[in-house]
C-alpha cells in the first residue's frame, strides 16, 4: 500500500511538473510562417565565363490561427558555412521592410487585402492569407556570399539565419528561421 502510495504521488508530481511547464513555455503562437517560392533555400546559378546569377524567390508570411494582423518592419541575415561559422551579415541594424500579414481567420467575404478578422462573418481561426514579397533574392542572398561560394568549391551545408522584426496587438517579435543555400546545379 505504501508502495502505491509512493508511486502515484510520483505520477501526481510528474504531471504537475509537466503541466508547469506547458505553462512557463507556451508554444509559439505569433511566430509567422514562413517561406521562399518556388523552393524553400537560397540559390544562385554560375554560367559558363563565371557571371553569377542569383535565383529569383518570393518571400511568403502568412499567420498562425487566431493570430491578428502583422506587420514586418525590417530583417536581418546571418551567413554561415556547414562548420556554422559566421561568414556574413546584411548589417548589424535591421535593414527595413513593411509588409502587412492578413490575420489568422478565414471567413465568408475576406477582404482583399487585410483579409479576416475576429468579427469577420463566418469568422474561424486558420492560417492566414498569405503575404507574398517578390524579388526578395538580392536581398536574402548577398552576392559576396554567392562569390565566397563558389570560390569554396561549392560546398553543401552553408545556410541563412533570417530574422524578421514584426510587431501586431500582442507585441514586438524577432524570430529567427533558417535556410539553405543551395548549391548551383
Amino acid at each position: 500500500m505504501n508502495r502505491l502510495l509512493m508511486r502515484l504521488g510520483a505520477g501526481l508530481l510528474l504531471a504537475l511538473t509537466l503541466s508547469a511547464c506547458s505553462m512557463l513555455f507556451p508554444p509559439e503562437p505569433n511566430r509567422l510562417l514562413f517561406g521562399l517560392l518556388p523552393t524553400n533555400e537560397l540559390g544562385y546559378e554560375v554560367d559558363n565565363s563565371g557571371r553569377i546569377t542569383i535565383e529569383a524567390r518570393t518571400l511568403q508570411l502568412s499567420t498562425r490561427p487566431g493570430m491578428p494582423v502583422t506587420t514586418v518592419t525590417g530583417y536581418r541575415v546571418e551567413y554561415y558555412d556547414e562548420n556554422g561559422a559566421l561568414l556574413g551579415e546584411t548589417s548589424d541594424v535591421p535593414q527595413t521592410l513593411n509588409i502587412t500579414v492578413p490575420a489568422g481567420y478565414v471567413c465568408a467575404d475576406p477582404d482583399p487585402a487585410l483579409g479576416c478578422n475576429a468579427m469577420s462573418e463566418g469568422a474561424r481561426p486558420a492560417n492566414g492569407i498569405p503575404a507574398t514579397v517578390a524579388g526578395v533574392q538580392s536581398q536574402f542572398l548577398n552576392a559576396d556570399i554567392a562569390v565566397l561560394h563558389q570560390f569554396s568549391g561549392f560546398p553543401s551545408g552553408w545556410y541563412a539565419d533570417i530574422t524578421l522584426y514584426y510587431h501586431n496587438a500582442f507585441g514586438e517579435f524577432e524570430e529567427t528561421y533558417r535556410v539553405n543555400i543551395a548549391v548551383p546545379n
